[in-house]
């Protein structure tokens, strides 16, 4: 795998919190004093930001919510 390849999985890991606190320690500091680092996170979390805030996720009923519940207690 490439250096680019790694470095874009652990900045998708930096933003799924998936990353120990010394791997996202160094991550930051590498964005802090690397150019391309730097701009490869700010697109990443730049386009997260527009899903959230563009994607709206349908809103479901109460009644459906508890339906699936029940479906779920009663098949354990």
């Amino acid at each position: 795998m490439s250096n680019y390849q790694d470095l874009r999985k652990q900045i998708s890991m930096y933003f799924d919190n998936e990353l120990c606190s010394d791997d996202k320690q160094q991550l930051l500091q590498r964005v802090d004093v690397d150019p391309k680092c730097s701009s490869l996170f700010r697109k990443e979390k730049n386009f997260r930001e527009y899903i959230k805030s563009n994607i709206k996720r349908p809103n479901v009923s109460n009644g459906l919510i508890d339906n699936i519940k029940n479906k779920m207690n009663h098949t354990v």
